[in-house]
């Protein structure tokens, strides 16, 4: 079955009243967007939209990517969590004709909406409390205990799929499209999940009780050593989709510069040793949580540590598709996404909307034609904090993490544009990275090697996984080409460029910011929102004026 576009699912709830089939769902308020639209999450096969219904709160969850079997995949995963009755699972339901879109019938998961926050935002909150995290170590193991002795696996632990309270004593499981019960023991996985907390050897015919394991091993070496050194959070560059580890760590851990620097602590290093063990050994191998911290179920041989200068760098491999902020076309591809965007920051612009709420614009080119920016509506804004993107930021290199909205039309006077733009609701998307990262994440990470230096078997990745694919997709090495440089412009034409910029008009936001006009439900045809322009299009005479006087002034050079 195909399923409809992110677009067509903004467009049909802008009228949930009309579209949802759900007695409950559809007298509800969906969470929207600065200019209106529903506000759209990602999460794995799924987007998740935010319902309020009275006093109540639900994830509406459609679908817009394939999964094999998911009517049946869901029974199953529905009749275990309501026979287990546990509070680390959410209440759901599976409604095979929940949504109606241009008159098709198309399938949703109506859930209860977790308490708490995500696993990614407590530990950018906590990661200097020990307290906290031995809390929330904790009680990472006592649901590994759960899902051991029930012989379940949720199949994606992660910090966006853990739900944590209760200062980190209580934790929830969120988004269970790739759950393994025993009564789907003959299927295939649907997905593999996030690259940067699983095996390297995962794949889509490893479906079964042990899907778990590898995660909750590297998350709790990775809280010992937080809790042993909160510094490890920086020097590690942990974020939301990476805490202290990456994939690159588990390829090929002799040469990790984390690894090497979480041996240093004293009571962890034993742990962290063993973990680089069972990274390159078979996944089917993984022990258990409370085995590994006994030190049982390790087999894989004694990996020599600290080659890292000597090494040629991996490929850098991302939990989403990394996109050249720049490359507007690849961004556009990825419409509906969850994506890694690595980008300069060109400009920022601050404005008001209709709602009279504050919000920002984060510009990594000229606006003008067709763009790719970051949109900070004014919950994104609370959220941040005093780290709201202002004109400082200007220069920087970012990282962001999130899904790719629909492209945006509209004009300002005689100029127009497209832009492509990724909410921002937390502060986690955003990362500040340097120059040489940012260039080495675009290009693939092919690090030239050291002079005289030999390359480890894992030191080149010639296969990787893709949150969402059936197995693991093989991939070529990368090959960096290098790009020649523009040809360089003459005094005089960088003079005239100058002058054009300076004269050039900037688009301003009036009071009521552009919105999508949608013509009737169910027509796909894209309208164009518009923007006012308040200064002239024009030069003007004193522009033209001065560009007369200069070539005359050149012409007299050429002519001498």
């Amino acid at each position: 079955m195909a399923y409809p576009t992110l677009e067509q699912y903004n467009e049909a709830l802008q009228s949930p009243q009309l579209v949802l089939q759900d007695t409950e769902l559809k007298h509800g308020t969906l969470k929207t967007t600065g200019l209106g639209l529903p506000l759209a999450l990602c999460g794995g096969f799924a987007l998740t939209y935010t319902v309020q219904v009275g006093g109540k709160k639900f994830a509406l969850r459609c679908f817009h990517k394939e999964s094999r079997e998911l009517e049946r995949r869901y029974q199953a995963i529905s009749a275990r969590i309501k026979q287990l009755a546990s509070p680390y699972f959410l209440p759901f339901e599976f409604i095979p004709s929940g949504i109606r879109i241009q008159g098709a019938m198309y399938p949703i998961v109506k859930m209860a909406w977790a308490q708490g926050q995500t696993l990614a935002e407590f530990l950018e909150n906590e990661y200097r409390n020990p307290q906290s995290l031995q809390r929330l170590r904790q009680a990472l193991s006592n649901l590994a205990d759960f899902l051991e002795k029930n012989q379940i696996s949720h199949g994606d632990i992660q910090p966006e799929n853990i739900m944590v309270s209760a200062g980190g004593s209580t934790i929830q499981l969120i988004d269970y499209d790739g759950m393994y019960v025993e009564a789907l023991q003959s299927s295939k996985a649907t997905e593999l999940g996030q690259v940067n907390f699983q095996h390297p050897k995962r794949t889509a015919n490893d479906f079964n009780e042990k899907l778990d394991r590898f995660s909750f091993l590297t998350l709790d070496v990775a809280l010992q050593a937080l809790i042993a050194s909160s510094s490890i959070w920086t020097i590690s560059r942990s974020e939301p989709s990476a805490v202290v580890f990456r994939r690159n760590d588990f390829l090929d851990p002799g040469s990790s510069s984390i690894f090497k620097e979480i041996l240093k602590i004293r009571g962890v290093d034993l742990h962290a040793k063993n973990l680089a063990r069972v990274a390159v050994g078979e996944f089917d191998r993984v022990p258990t949580l409370a085995d590994f911290l006994q030190n049982k179920g390790i087999y894989h041989e004694d990996i020599t540590f600290g080659q890292g200068a000597t090494l040629t760098k991996a490929g850098y491999q991302g939990a989403y598709v990394v996109c050249d902020a720049l490359k507007y076309e690849k961004v556009f591809e990825q419409v509906g996404n969850r994506i890694e965007l690595i980008g300069k920051i060109h400009s920022v612009r601050r404005g008001w909307g209709a709602n009279k709420k504050p919000y920002v614009f984060v510009n990594f080119s000229d606006w003008r034609g067709k763009a790719v920016k970051l949109a900070i509506w004014s919950d994104g804004m609370n959220a941040i904090g005093v780290n709201v993107p202002d004109q400082t930021w200007v220069g920087r290199w970012l990282s962001v993490t999130g899904l790719v909205d629909t492209p945006y039309h509209g004009h300002a006077k005689s100029t127009t544009y497209t832009h492509i733009s990724i909410t921002i609701t937390a502060p986690g998307q955003i990362q500040h990275i340097p120059e040489q990262e940012a260039k080495y994440r675009l290009l693939g990470g092919i690090a030239t090697p050291t002079k005289g230096a030999v390359s480890s078997p894992n030191a080149i990745i010639l296969s990787t996984m893709t949150k969402g694919t059936g197995s693991p997709i093989p991939t070529s090495l990368i090959q960096i080409t290098r790009t020649s440089q523009a040809p360089q412009k003459s005094p005089n034409q960088q003079l005239l460029e100058k002058m054009r910029a300076q004269q050039a008009p900037q688009a301003t936001y009036t009071k009521a910011p552009p919105v999508y006009r949608y013509s009737n439900m169910g027509n796909s045809t894209k309208s164009n929102p518009t923007v006012t322009n308040r200064k002239s299009s024009g030069l003007g005479w004193g522009g033209w004026l001065f560009i007369i006087i200069v070539g005359l002034m050149l012409l007299r050079g050429c002519a001498s």
